[in-house]
């Protein structure tokens, strides 16, 4: 196996000045345009977005350089499309350099831009492939009007802004029994036609500096149908053209700058989930580069019944979901993150005194000194959780949050969930009844991340319920390709009938002042829950008088090698 990093070598490092840029420029353009193997779609996308960052800072004439320097070794078709975009020298230069098999200039010749197409027709050793798609993408041609007049005919006026874009308003050409006889034109009709012609060429200029390339620096889509293979490769796109996007993997998670989606969607495809409004980025192209919401579902072969790959689709984020990735929001989360840190520190000192003197470590205490300090206790712990959830939310919205792969047993869980939610139903006088409905197969995620979801979820649940009220849940797994667990729990007397919507509002809260109330209202909780359910590859939902979780279980292949593993 050979292995070559002097792509990645070039590329690492901030992007640089002056000199340096234009030989970083000729460096990439010459890696690029071999296509060596070991360069994978990735270091392409890399390359051609560095190529862009670069652009404006390696002026025309570097550039042409070293364009004209390949001289034949020119052989990457999605670096002969991004240089046709630039300007016409650069084109021509471009398409002088190339060397590609007939069937390559076949494929490429949709995607080259108006000047690329002209100047690839000055070729001689084009294929009958490439000649054939040449033909068939020739650009729109408008002939100029034969004008013929005579010394006694009025000679038309012509302007500086005179096109020919409408033929049927363009001058006729006379027939062959109009023509005039020889040297019946005199020099103000040649002085007519030769202004025709300048106004003529004026036109050919402007439409061939137009960009009408599809695929590279001047258009861009806003969705993008696509396919992948079993591996998370794309194999199919519709929207983009397919060089653009075919390549890009969606199961591994973006790294620096590279392409990729977020920990949420890497994670959703190891478990072969559904996922929906995972980040992705994408590089490379400039039709395609920046940031995806991606949502997709898995399939399977119909008669074998194994994982083929996903489906799906990206969209553009709206202006809401851009706003929560710049600087300003990046700066702000940071701010967070640091001052829940530095509150978190009085904060534990505060609980450790109280139980000091609630437990009488350092001599006796009054009972009311001791109910004070336990009522101290309670609160700091409240506060506490309530930091605690505001920093989960914040490495959320980073995509700081990934949930480690491992195996939680339901009993393990349930009898987790009722020590710790002891307290909180005997003080609300709540029944809480969960019947586990065998066989349950364990959650296919390590404890921590599964006991953290549930707890949060049934604490807004009692919290929403009325003094004495019971509260029903149903678990069980769906068993099929991917086994899903499933937690159906009625909805809370204190929330029925208000809309999911409402209450996933992180400013909703219920009416009144609700003992043992989440610190930042109910609906934050809630939304929390989802989030974090969302994190882990799972989901949760909202009917009318159901409150659904469902999380990913783990296959009789997983217990398999975990059981080997003990062994």
């Amino acid at each position: 196996m050979r292995y070559d990093d002097r792509l990645k070598t070039a590329l690492n490092g901030p992007l640089p000045e002056g000199g340096a840029a234009a030989s970083q420029w000729r460096q990439v353009v010459d890696l690029l345009a071999q296509e060596p193997e070991y360069i994978t779609a990735g270091d392409v996308e890399a390359g051609l977005a560095r190529l862009s960052d670069l652009h404006d800072r390696v002026q025309e004439a570097d550039r042409v350089a070293a364009v004209e320097a390949l001289n034949g070794r020119l052989r990457s078709t999605r670096l002969l499309a991004y240089l046709c975009a630039d300007s016409d020298p650069i084109c021509d230069a471009a398409i002088d350099a190339a060397d590609l098999t007939d069937g390559q200039w076949r494929d490429i010749i949709p995607y080259l831009s108006l000047q690329g197409r002209n100047r690839l027709q000055a070729r001689a050793d084009l294929g009958p492939k490439a000649q054939d798609a040449l033909n068939r993408h020739a650009p729109a041609r408008i002939d100029l009007p034969l004008i013929l007049v005579s010394a006694n005919d009025d000679v038309p006026e012509t302007t500086d802004n005179a096109s020919y874009e409408d033929p049927e308003t363009a001058p006729e050409t006379v027939t062959e029994n109009d023509r005039p006889e020889p040297g019946v034109l005199e020099i103000s009709q040649i002085s007519s036609l030769v202004s025709k012609i300048e106004d003529y060429k004026r036109y050919r200029e402007t439409q061939m500096s137009k960009p009408e390339i599809r695929g590279d620096a001047f258009e861009t889509v806003d969705a993008i149908n696509f396919e992948t293979d079993d591996s998370g490769t794309v194999i199919w796109a519709e929207g983009p053209p397919q060089g653009a996007i075919v390549g890009v993997t969606i199961a591994e998670p973006a790294f620096d700058d590279g392409p990729g989606p977020d920990a949420y969607g890497a994670a959703a495809f190891r478990q072969r989930m559904p996922f929906e409004n995972a980040r992705m980025r994408l590089c490379g192209a400039p039709i395609i580069v920046g940031d995806w919401r991606m949502t997709a579902v898995p399939y399977f072969g119909e008669e074998t019944g194994r994982f083929r790959g996903y489906r799906g689709i990206m969209k553009r984020p709206n202006a809401a979901e851009d706003a929560a990735h710049d600087s300003l929001d990046v700066e702000r989360r940071e701010q967070l993150q640091q001052l829940i840190h530095e509150l978190r520190t009085p904060l534990n000192a505060i609980i450790g005194f109280s139980e000091i003197i609630e437990q009488q470590l350092f001599g006796p205490a009054s009972s009311e000194y001791r109910k004070l300090s336990g009522n101290i206790t309670e609160e700091a712990r409240r506060l506490l959780t309530g930091f605690e959830d505001l920093d989960i939310a914040a490495k959320i919205d980073a995509g700081q949050i990934e949930s480690l792969s491992g195996l939680t047993e339901p009993e393990w869980l349930i009898a987790r969930l009722e020590q710790r939610l002891e307290s909180l139903t005997e003080s609300r006088s709540v029944d809480l009844q969960i019947n586990v409905k065998q066989p349950v197969m364990p959650f296919a995620h390590e404890t921590e991340s599964i006991e953290r979801i549930f707890a949060r979820l049934l604490s807004a649940a009692i919290i929403g319920c009325e003094t004495g009220e019971q509260l029903t849940a149903d678990l069980y797994t769906q068993f099929e390709a991917s086994p899903t667990n499933h937690f159906r729990m009625t909805r809370p007397s204190l929330i029925r009938g208000i809309s999911e919507e409402k209450l996933l509002d992180p400013s909703y809260g219920i009416d009144g002042d609700v003992q043992d109330a989440p610190l930042l209202g109910l609906g934050f909780s809630l939304r929390l829950v989802r989030n974090l359910a969302k994190s882990a590859n799972g989901l949760l939902s909202i009917s009318d008088d159901m409150i659904v979780l469902t999380m990913p279980a783990a296959a009789y292949s997983e217990m398999a090698d975990r059981e080997t593993e003990f062994e």
